[in-house]
């Protein structure tokens, strides 16, 4: 019982941490830290991310 304080804040930093980690949105996935989609072969990325050249990948802004 005399650490349960501590079990507490534990559990709160890492919920915090994890509640900070930001969802990409639809339409793009998680890769490398960064929200990215495939690129359309005749068109445009999707609004709001840009073209990479070297992953050949769409990512958010």
């Amino acid at each position: 019982m005399k650490f349960l304080w501590l079990l507490t804040f534990l559990l709160a930093i890492l919920g915090t941490a994890l509640a900070h980690t930001p969802a990409c949105p639809k339409g793009f996935s998680r890769q490398a830290n960064q929200c990215v989609s495939k690129r359309p072969v005749h068109g445009e990325c999707p609004k709001g991310s840009k073209y990479n050249v070297g992953s050949n990948l769409c990512v958010h802004n």
